[in-house]
């Protein structure tokens, strides 16, 4: 089998089923099947009014007028079961993120500069130098919270949010990374910002990240 994990698969309120696993932190494995469960799913769009993806759970919701809900549970499990032995490859966008990192840009950098015991420099290069995976979409509008970011690099959140931060900064949170679409109040360490319109509700395309992409964070200004 791909995993050794085994999710819980249940009925969620009336019309949705809650996919999900027990594990503590970032899970690779539990993300990757949750994303590629995800993806079948989609696929069968004549029952699926929803699907959204965690970092390591999945929620469906189906439309009852379609389907009842116990063979709602057995094309999830079905799928589940499907991709349980080997997890399918599947194409997926790669996207080049500019990044300004530290200054006024990101104000939080050294603080993880000082906790981790690194200069600026090797801060950037350690952020920058993984591909992550934009494991789902929340708590506003474009916020993309990202696969995990070096472990050197993990800090706490602010104790207390800021009350305001820039739209396209880039944050780190515990474990995780992460982008804010819009400005917003947030308590994540910022340590740069993108010039990407990463959220936009006058575009034909509002959101220019999505959950499943994979994207590489580019310094403009290389670092020494």
């Amino acid at each position: 089998m791909a995993s050794k994990l085994i999710p819980r698969i249940q009925p969620f309120g009336d019309n949705g089923i809650l996919i999900g696993y027990d594990v503590k932190g970032y899970s690779e494995t539990a993300c990757k099947t949750v994303h590629a469960l995800g993806d079948i799913l989609r696929g069968q769009d004549n029952i699926w009014t929803n699907v959204i993806p965690a970092y390591d759970s999945l929620m469906v919701t189906f439309n009852p007028m379609v389907t009842e809900a116990a063979a709602a549970l057995r094309k999830v499990e079905e799928a589940y079961e499907k991709i349980s032995k080997r997890l399918p490859r599947t194409k997926t966008r790669v996207i080049e993120v500019p990044v300004y990192y530290g200054g006024e840009s990101g104000p939080d950098m050294q603080n993880i500069c000082k906790s981790s015991k690194l200069s600026e420099d090797q801060v950037i290069k350690r952020h920058s130098k993984i591909t992550y995976r934009v494991c789902l979409m929340g708590f506003i509008p474009g916020f993309a919270f990202l696969s995990e970011t070096d472990k050197k690099l993990h800090h706490p959140r602010h104790e207390t949010p800021r009350g305001l931060v820039p739209p396209g900064s880039i944050g780190i949170a515990n474990w995780q990374t992460g982008i804010y679409g819009l400005e917003s109040p947030g308590g994540w360490q910022i340590i740069g910002r993108t010039p990407l319109s990463v959220f936009d509700p006058k575009r034909e395309t509002p959101f220019a990240l999505k959950a499943g992409d994979m994207i590489r964070f580019v310094p403009q200004g290389a670092p020494s």
